[in-house]
Formats: structure tokens, sequence, C-alpha cells
């Protein structure tokens, strides 16, 4: 292109280098730096000593000429390095008026005229970054660093908006796992019940009411530990259009069996009614004593019963956590335990449904409040049962079982002056269970049951207590009572605090006795 036809930049451009170069070939010598008087005195030179004159002349009388463009003066010294062509393109097009003020930049010294930017004195080679700040807009040369510090920042960008889709990505991936675990969880939680997946495999008699509705139908199923997600049964049956269709009685279920057979046995017949067989064991009986009553009743046999319901009998009820620990010292594991009721059997029924039967109704009768009440005196459940049945063997009738629970609690809380119970019950066990029972003879077996001479409570139960005897053990009647005295034909019990009221209790009870036997004599001699 021809350099008439350059831009005022690209003139300004091609001034410089060609300055530059000039001052190369040159070799000039740096000038110190001067000061701001100085500067505006100092002469303007190229470099050499023959424009010396030539710099000082145009530095003094430098006028800048806004329509033409450069004086003659410095025409003159910019003559030494540009071309002509260049000065007549640069005489064409003007530059800015010149600046008064002194202008450092770096190390280069000089005043600020078009003058002074062909012909100042530096330090050193001119730098171009003022060149920059003066020109603006599409004619600015390239700068490298400032492509890198915009390239940076795109980087930068580009990282930041990388990271923060590496967080979200990975956010939205714990919670989808979170989310499966806890889908998975319900999964096996509620697929387990419905398909009754390591649950007990015992069958276990449930009976259901009359008129009970689906949600009470589901209840008396978690309560005998066929199901353990009553609302989801509901649903379950809901979903299958047989909720009307569940017929009350007793049914066989099991804890593995799937919510669509439980259904399909509760729709089904209830066991058959016409074997039922109702049997009570009244308060106070003995184990050995139910389980011939269950023979009796062509139930089950009596030795199946006790081997069953003395060693296996374990379906995971409440109460077993609370059984002792070591039960050697104890003639019958579980005597006590049957509790005394009314119960529906049928006729050559499985034993183990028998003792199941018995021991549900003995774990649904000791409460949260019994237990509580047991802490609170200090006392074990077993030690409780044996308290019990031996006020229930003891009482003639129920009013008298917390006065005579309330002799045993002081006895047995001055145990230094009372050691012995001294309890009739207790020794007839011994003699008319335990020893006709036994399969050899073990006295220390008997004196640990024998109240007249063991210290304390016996070794178990002696019998199968009532709920009054349970309550009367717990609640005892607050009473200076030491001794008590009945009379086993009239049921009459007396008390007394010491021994003479006690023997003399005693004499009133054999006079009682002596006047009942007389007049039983003169009935019969009258006949």
């Amino acid at each position: 292109m021809d350099k008439k036809e350059m831009s005022r930049d690209e003139l300004l451009d091609e001034i410089l280098r060609e300055t530059a170069a000039a001052k190369e070939e040159k070799a000039v010598s740096p000038t110190p730096k001067m000061g701001r008087e100085q500067e505006e005195r100092a002469p303007i030179s190229i470099d050499s000593e023959k424009h010396a004159d030539k710099a000082d002349t145009a530095s003094e009388s430098a006028s800048w000429n806004v329509r033409g463009g450069i004086s003659e003066t410095e025409r003159v010294s910019a003559s030494e390095t540009v071309s002509p062509e260049m000065l007549d393109l640069w005489d064409k097009e003007p530059l800015e008026p010149p600046q008064t003020s002194s202008w450092n930049h770096g190390e280069y010294s000089g005043v600020k005229t078009a003058s002074g930017i062909l012909t100042g004195t530096a330090s050193h080679q001119f730098r171009e970054d003022s060149l920059y700040e003066d020109l603006e807009g599409e004619s600015q040369p390239f700068r490298p660093e400032l492509a890198r510090s915009a390239s940076g920042a795109g980087t930068r960008r580009r990282k930041k908006g990388k990271r923060y889709r590496t967080i979200t990505a990975l956010i939205m991936i714990i919670v989808i796992i979170a989310v499966s675990v806890l889908l998975s969880s319900l999964l096996i939680v509620y697929g387990r019940d419905l398909l009754g997946i390591d649950s007990d495999s015992s069958t276990k008699i449930v009976t259901i009411p009359q008129g009970a509705s689906v949600k009470e139908v589901a209840e008396v199923l978690k309560e005998a530990d066929i199901i353990t997600k009553p609302e989801f049964f509901v649903l379950i049956v809901g979903m299958s259009d047989k909720d009307g269709e569940i017929k009350p009685g007793d049914h066989e279920l099991r804890a593995d069996m799937a919510y669509e057979t439980i259904l399909s046995e509760l729709i089904s017949d209830p066991m058959d009614s016409a074997l039922s067989v109702s049997v009570t064991f009244p308060e106070g009986i003995r184990l050995v004593d139910a389980a011939a009553l269950l023979e009796e009743n062509n139930v089950c046999g009596a030795d199946d019963f006790l081997d069953y319901f003395d060693n296996d009998a374990k379906f995971g009820l409440k109460y077993e956590e609370y059984l002792p620990s070591f039960q050697d010292e104890k003639f019958y594991h579980m005597e006590g335990y049957l509790f005394p009721d009314t119960y529906t059997f049928y006729q050559e029924m499985d034993v183990e449904l028998v003792c199941q039967k018995i021991l549900n109704n003995f774990n649904s009768k000791i409460t949260s409040d019994i237990y509580d009440r047991m802490e609170a005196l200090d006392i074990t459940l077993d030690d409780t049962i044996t308290l019990a049945s031996m006020i229930q063997a003891e009482a003639g009738n129920t009013e008298q079982m917390a006065t005579i629970s309330s002799v045993f609690w002081n006895r047995l809380n001055n145990a230094s002056e009372y050691p012995l119970l001294q309890s009739d019950p207790t020794t007839k066990y011994v003699e008319e269970v335990i020893k006709p029972h036994s399969q050899s003879y073990n006295q220390e077996l008997y004196d640990s049951y024998d109240t007249y001479i063991c210290t304390g409570l016996p070794a178990g139960p002696i019998g199968n207590p009532g709920m009054d005897a349970i309550m009367a053990a717990l609640y005892p009647e607050n009473t200076n009572y030491y001794y008590f005295y009945s009379n086993i034909d009239t049921k009459e019990t007396f008390f007394a605090e010491t021994l003479e009221e006690h023997e003399a209790n005693q004499q009133k009870v054999k006079e009682q006795q002596d006047a009942a036997a007389a007049e039983g004599e003169e009935g019969s001699d009258a006949e």
C-alpha cells in the first residue's frame, strides 16, 4: 500500500519504528534524568552533537501548526530520520495539540510535543505503552498480554462452570442413592411382612371376634405376632375386595404365612366348634393337676403337656424376659405360669398350641403396671408368683389376701427376728407333689421348698395363683402382724402381732373345731 494512503495511526507506527531504528544505529548514550525545570530548558536532541543547535532551536521555537500539522523546525529535526514521503503524509494529517505539562513515562524525559515524540531524549528504547494509552478504537495494535488476560478469564469462567456442574451432578447422585436406599428399605420391610419371610413358623390359634372390622382383625393379628404392619394388611385386604368375607372364630395361623394365605385362612371356616372342649383351671391349681385335667378332656396327654410346658414352651412373649436364668433349683420350672381361667381347646389338639394358648393368656395378664410395681418393690417376676401362690393357698377368701400378704412381707423385711415364713402349704407341696413325682430322693430339693426349713421364699411357686393373689403380693396391707392362723373348716383367718396372741388364736380355732365336731357327733347320734 502507498504510504500516502496510510492512516494517521499507521503513519505514527511507521514513524516510531523508523525513529527507533535510527537511534539504534547511532548508539545514543543515555542521558541522566533531569528535574522538571531542567526538562523544560533542556535541548531536545536526537543523539548527535551536530544536531544540538537544531534541537535547541526546535525546542525553544517549537510551535504547533494545528492546521498544517508540524512546524518547520520539527520538520527539520524529523528529516534526519524520516523519509520525505512520510513527512508529506504527516503534514497532511495533523496531530492533536500538544500538552504544555511535562511528560514522564518510564525513563523518558522531554516536552510532550509532536517534535518531542520524534526527537526526545530517552535512556532506553521508547516504550510502546505510551502509544497504547493515546490510541483508541480499532487502530490499537495487538497486545499479547491483554489477549492472555482475556483468555485466562475465560478459562476461569469455564473452570468455574465445570466445577459447578460437577458439584450439581454429585448432589444429584447422592440424592438418587439416598432415595434408592430408602425405597429399598421400605420394600424389604413391607415385602418381608407381606410374604412372611424369615418369620416364626410356629402355628398359633387366633380368635377373630364376632363382627370385627378389618382394622380390628389386623390389630388382633398384630397382637398375636402374625403380622407387624396392620395398616398395610388393611390396605392389601381392601384391594382384594374380601374384607367382608372374614369369618369369626378360631383360625390356625403362622407368622411365616403370606398375606394372601392368611386372608385365605380367615375367609375359610374356623376350627370345628363341634370338637371344641371348654376346660376351667381353678385358682391355685397345681401343674400336675392341670395336666391331668387336659388329658381327661381328650385335649392332649398329661405327660406330653408337662414335658412341653415345662421345658419347650417358648414363644417370644414378654414375660420370658423376666424368667430366672437358672431354674435348676426348681422342681417344675413353669409352675405358677399357667394362669387360672376357662379355656377353649379342641380334642386331640397339638400340645404346642395348647401351651401357646395358656401362656399367651398369662402374658396378657401381666401388664406394664405390674412390671413397674415389681421394680418399685425390687422383687422379681418369679418371686412375685411364688409369694402369690403361697397367699392363694393360705387365704380362705380374697378379702384376707392383702392381710396375709402383709404378714409375709413383715417377716421378709425383719428376717433377723423372723427368718422362716412357716407356711403349711409349702410343706404339703413337698409331700404331695415333689416327692411323688421325683425320680430320685433329693432332700436338698425338698428343704428348698419347705418354709419351715428354708429361709425366705421357697425355691419356686407351689401352685398357679389368680390375679387377686398376684395383686395382693404386690400391694400388701399395712399392718404389724407377724402371725396368722386359719380355720380350714370355716375359712376364717385370725391375725396376731405377738406369739402370745398367735397361740391364743390357735386355741380359739381348736375350740371352734372341737365344737363343730361335737355338733357333728350329736347330729350323727340323732340319726
